[in-house]
């Protein structure tokens, strides 16, 4: 088994080393403890200039590009707290993950650097100058995971989005279910189009995901 994870590794390590050399040469790429991380310097650059730069560690999950990337800033700038979306425990809350598995070009690593990391440290750059945040964001969290799939789904009812979540769980639809909307009839006399719609855009192993961090948030709560 050890020696499977060595050689994917090592082929995940030099496909990194090649995307990161050109646009972040500064960041290094190493397998630590059945890991593998980024760590060095990133810059938020505009117009080809470095308005400033980032310690940074990105830590790579074994099952990406199934799971979000966990990032840390490590250089001290940023306080560990959720008005700066900073866990208390360091890591940083870029986007809400159901968001980025949704996401058709996470395949890529430079995906989730260019996107969701450059974002959020530009946020903070603006935040340490007394500027607003410039982006939409989420709130922390679970407010953040309803938010999110309260807009995909159209309803703001938690219940409701907790139902529609367990439907789209399942690895079939079946038409003779409740619908999750509530109104008590049949998914396929109710809101049997709707489902199939979003469902072309949530998998079951998501949709699963978003039901697991609900319930394992409640329990913290």
């Amino acid at each position: 088994m050890k020696k499977l994870w060595h050689r994917a590794n090592a082929a995940l390590l030099a496909s990194l080393d090649e995307d990161l050399r050109g646009p972040y040469p500064d960041l290094g790429v190493v397998a630590e403890n059945e890991c593998v991380y980024l760590r060095g310097s990133f810059p938020i650059i505009c117009d080809g200039v470095v308005l400033d730069r980032y310690q940074i560690e990105v830590r790579i999950p074994r099952n990406f590009p199934h799971a979000l990337p966990t990032l840390r800033e490590i250089g001290g700038r940023i306080p560990w707290n959720i008005d700066r979306h900073v866990n208390t425990n360091g890591e940083a809350c870029p986007l809400v993950p159901e968001e980025w598995l949704l996401e058709p070009r996470r395949e890529s690593i430079l995906c989730f650097l260019n996107g969701p990391v450059r974002d959020f440290f530009v946020a903070q750059s603006l935040v340490e100058v007394g500027q607003p945040w410039p982006f939409p964001w989420r709130p922390h969290g679970t407010d953040g995971l309803y938010q999110a799939y309260g807009e995909l789904l159209g309803t703001h009812d938690r219940a409701v989005i907790r139902k529609y979540l367990e439907c789209l769980s399942k690895d079939a639809v079946k038409g003779h279910w409740e619908c999750p909307c509530g109104s008590g009839n049949k998914l396929r006399h109710c809101h049997l189009n709707d489902v199939q719609v979003v469902r072309a855009k949530i998998p079951p192993s998501v949709a699963r995901q978003a039901l697991q961090r609900l319930v394992r948030q409640a329990g913290q709560t």
